[in-house]
């Protein structure tokens, strides 16, 4: 067993537990049995300089650095255990039986709970508040409790993927050659969709999704007057509401800026833009959806606003961090190399939670993404999941390494980078690891 830096640099060798060490940590922490004082102090020891030093353990019941099961020290109540968060131990290891995350989790460190699912367009509309009343609190389930789920995805960025899902911008297929798309063409994508799907009988969502990003005040008006005056149907208890979507390369909490030949046009939702997975819009490229309703006094403003990062324009994936595009580089660039082997890459990067069974049990994982290889020949195909792995908050990854067991019934999974949490030792690591596994698949 060894002690490896979470950080400055993660996963580099702190120390290798001493015989008597491994064996004190292996019977008090994974076995629960306290031979001595002395061999519990000891356990407790490596425990605390684990919390005080930012420190996991690896231990070596694996014998492939890729496969080894790692550890943390938590602290509840006042007392310390060892928790395993990434991979799992071997039979025989005393760890075998060490503490999961959390009691809330299902096996292979899957959610009991989906966080993300697709929207039904028949129901999404936001319920019509006007006339509401306040209600006296009451005892409901607290669903929050899972803490490896992410917050529940809010209702507006749930609209937006499922449309990116439908139309297919969260793909690129092949990775190389590359087929690259215009900013029209995939926002003629999303409009397709919109005039496929039906919010309600005879409705199609094209009716209350737009795509001209340069309104001013009299047409929101109008849009809205004739949503309230057409005497179609509309889904029973929803309040009138239609909303806009954007290219835009600034955004904040504050304001969402459309930039073209005109100039530029500002929206200020009354609420603040929620931007997934960070607070200062500094990813530059983005997709954006905007929410109209008419507030208190009547007027037709801009309620709510989600902006989701893209890894480029001509390719519109989704991606929660700069971190993902230099891994969609990375595929990219073994596609390339791999293409004259007569292989094929094709990516997908999922936007829902996926079901899973382990141990006969059903949970719920998200990987970063999943990769189909077509072999030469074309009559067989791999898939594969890869999660990019290079954060630098611990709990995050934490929680990302605990659903690994359950992402692995998908199929084989590698992490970028290869060897995490040992940090790359060059800039192409992951591209050369990549092209070496499917070479070998």
């Amino acid at each position: 067993m060894r002690l490896v830096t979470k950080k400055a640099p993660r996963g580099r060798l702190f120390r290798e537990l001493s015989a008597e060490e491994a064996l004190a940590v292996g019977n008090v922490c994974g076995q629960g049995r306290v031979d001595s004082l002395a061999e519990k102090h000891m356990a407790e020891t490596v425990l605390r300089s684990m919390r005080d030093q930012d420190l996991w353990l690896a231990c070596d019941c694996k014998g492939s650095v890729e496969d080894r099961p790692l550890n943390t020290a938590r602290n509840l109540d006042g007392s310390i255990f060892l928790v395993n968060f990434s991979g799992e131990h071997h039979t025989d290891c005393p760890l075998h039986r060490s503490k999961r995350d959390d009691d809330n989790t299902g096996p292979g460190g899957s959610r009991r709970n989906a966080g993300a699912m697709r929207i039904d367009f028949r129901s999404f509309l936001p319920r019509d508040d006007h006339g509401a009343r306040i209600s006296v609190p009451t005892n409901t389930d607290n669903q929050g409790t899972d803490k490896i789920s992410r917050r529940r995805v809010p209702a507006l960025a749930r609209l937006l993927l499922s449309l990116i899902d439908a139309a297919e911008l969260n793909r690129i297929n092949p990775v190389y050659p590359q087929t690259k798309r215009t900013k029209k063409q995939a926002l003629d994508a999303v409009k397709l969709v919109t005039e496929l799907e039906h919010f309600a009988q005879g409705r199609p969502l094209s009716e209350i999704i737009f795509f001209d990003p340069w309104l001013k005040q009299t047409r929101l008006d109008a849009r809205m007057h004739e949503l309230e005056t057409d005497g179609k149907a509309w889904p029973a208890g929803r309040a009138r509401t239609f909303y806009q979507i954007l290219f835009s390369e600034q955004v904040t909490q504050e304001e969402v800026v459309f930039t073209n030949q005109y100039g530029p046009t500002v929206f200020r939702p009354e609420k603040r833009v929620s931007i997934n997975g960070e607070t200062d819009g500094h990813r530059e490229k983005y997709l954006v959806i905007l929410m109209y309703q008419r507030n208190d006094t009547g007027t037709v403003v801009c309620r709510d606003a989600y902006a989701h990062a893209l890894y480029d324009y001509a390719y519109p994936v989704p991606v929660d961090s700069n971190l993902e595009r230099a891994t969609i580089v990375s595929i990219i660039t073994a596609g390339k190399w791999l293409q004259s082997s007569g292989y094929e890459i094709a990516l997908n990067k999922p936007l829902f939670d996926i079901k899973v069974t382990v141990d006969q049990e059903e949970g719920f994982v998200l990987p970063d993404f999943m990769l189909t290889v077509t072999h030469p020949g074309g009559m067989r195909t791999t898939e594969l999941v890869i999660e990019t792995m290079g954060y630098t908050d611990d709990d995050y990854v934490e929680r990302k390494a605990n659903q690994h067991v359950g992402m692995t019934t998908l199929g084989p999974l590698l992490k970028d980078p290869p060897y995490w949490p040992e940090p790359a030792e060059k800039s192409d690591a992951f591209t050369r690891y990549l092209y070496g596994k499917i070479l070998h698949l």
